[in-house]
């Protein structure tokens, strides 16, 4: 098969994912080596960006994993680049010391399609319209050789596809690649859901290796390089779990963690997990408002021991339970705490997350932002036999965009921790182009590769990102 031929059959797998054009002008993905379209979904795009898979990623000689350049959401544009420029590891006593690893190098994975998948071997970004989701070595597949692993995942290598993958999952596309580094195998999906959220994962697998009977730490580092409907005007904001010191309620909950700030309720029941407790949430259909279709749906509930509609918790729907709807009667529910108020970042800054929950990035003039949520346990650095802060170097950085800074600078075989404090210069950060570097890490204990770890963030749409009319 020629080149021409396979670079046709690219472009018709592409076609599933990019039928109908936009109004406004796409993404111009010409200027980056190896980059691709991307639009989803076909017929009416909310997602655009260019794409490009690990063998093309910069910078050299490391690679970064899959890019995306210009990632807009309903025309707004988010980021202007975002990838993964450091990846390393370090082993615990009687290991095998420590590496800086490399993220260009593709390995082959499961994806299956109803059209030929355009692999990377042929020399251009492989590409898989994926009908099915992709299976990776962090997945179970039939070849699994870990089966009394709680986590059923895998440490042998599976597939034949190389490049990057995209399944449609209807209200979500994932786009799923797969890299190795000598015996490591290194997992990247980015989900993008057709409400604005975002989230990139990492795995962190292997194949044997007398390395990998060892605890190590393994740390990546995500650049973001936000530039919220254009280059400048990024403000960026760190949130706290910090108490308000004030209990309006005076059940003896701080109003910043209090489902309820204006109604006592120690227990803060909040049956629907809708973030309102149940004592100040009568909207039992969750349209935002108490009106005569709550009232239906609780005469329908009166007498039971349903949880969502037992307002005062008294283990039963009844007339008590009546008569706090009706207080609340065309009034919205709550309110309830947001926790602390945000703190704006004005000088470059690093740090560890400490009692930081999220952070925030706006753009000042259009109010559109994004809210990033660390993962569950990406923040951990509880030491085994070993201490790994100090190796980490960090959990944030906070910078001012230079085009000299897209990496710290070290490559495979030079030093092994980042290195990116020596960028935090005191430059302002308000109203600026900024780029936020993310932390993530995995702790793998020894005799265990067959747990992958995949970690990642989440990204949150804050403001109004309505589409762009023109």
């Amino acid at each position: 098969m020629n080149l021409k031929t396979i670079l046709a059959l690219g472009a018709l797998a592409l076609s599933a994912l990019t039928m109908t054009a936009p109004a406004h002008a796409a993404p111009d993905c010409s200027v980056y080596t190896g980059a691709e379209l991307m639009q989803w979904p076909a017929a009416d795009p909310a997602w655009e960006f260019c794409w490009r898979s690990p063998r093309f990623s910069q910078p050299q000689s490391d690679g970064s994993g899959l890019e995306l350049f210009d990632v807009t959401y309903n025309g707004h544009l988010v980021f202007d680049r975002t990838n993964v420029p450091i990846l390393n590891v370090e082993y615990g006593p009687g290991g095998c010391g420590c590496f800086r690893d490399w993220l260009d190098a593709e390995q082959d994975f499961e994806a299956a399609s109803d059209t030929v998948c355009n692999d990377s071997t042929s020399g251009t970004s492989g590409f898989c319209d994926a009908n099915s989701p992709p299976q990776t070595i962090c997945d179970c597949a039939a070849t699994d050789t870990c089966d009394d692993n709680p986590n059923n995942a895998c440490n042998v290598d599976i597939g034949d596809f190389r490049g990057v993958a995209a399944y449609d999952e209807g209200t979500t596309l994932e786009l799923t690649t797969q890299t190795r580094a000598g015996w490591y195998r290194y997992t990247m999906r980015w989900k993008f859901h057709l409400d604005g959220t975002i989230e990139p994962g990492f795995g962190f697998g292997a194949v044997e290796n007398g390395c990998t009977d060892t605890s190590h730490f393994h740390h990546g580092y995500y650049r973001f390089d936000f530039d919220i409907d254009g280059a400048g005007n990024d403000q960026m904001y760190s949130i706290s779990d910090a108490a308000s010191g004030l209990d309006t309620d005076l059940d003896l909950i701080d109003d910043s963690f209090d489902n309820c700030v204006a109604v006592g309720n120690a227990d803060q029941v909040d049956a629907d997990n809708d973030g309102f407790g149940n004592a100040c949430d009568t909207d039992l259909n969750n349209d935002g408002v108490t009106n005569v279709i709550d009232l239906g749906v609780l005469r329908t509930r009166f007498f039971s021991n349903d949880p969502v509609a037992d307002f005062d918790g008294d283990g039963v729907v009844n007339v008590i339970d009546l008569g706090i709807l009706r207080t609340y009667f065309f009034a919205a529910p709550g309110p309830a705490g947001q926790g602390a108020a945000p703190t704006p970042i004005n000088v470059e800054e690093s740090g560890y997350a400490d009692d930081t929950v999220a952070w925030l990035v706006e753009d000042t003039q259009t109010g559109r932002g994004y809210r990033l949520e660390p993962g569950p346990i990406d923040q951990k650095l509880t030491a085994d036999t070993f201490d790994p802060v100090g190796f980490a170097a960090g959990d944030y950085w906070v910078l001012r965009e230079r085009s000299t800074e897209i990496d710290d600078g070290i490559s495979f075989g030079g030093g092994c921790a980042a290195e990116l404090d020596d960028f935090v210069g005191g430059e302002s950060v308000a109203d600026e182009d900024l780029v936020f570097w993310y932390r993530f890490g995995t702790h793998h204990v020894g005799l265990d590769e067959c747990f992958c770890g995949e970690i990642g963030p989440r990204l949150i749409p804050t403001g109004d990102w309505s589409p762009d009319p023109s």
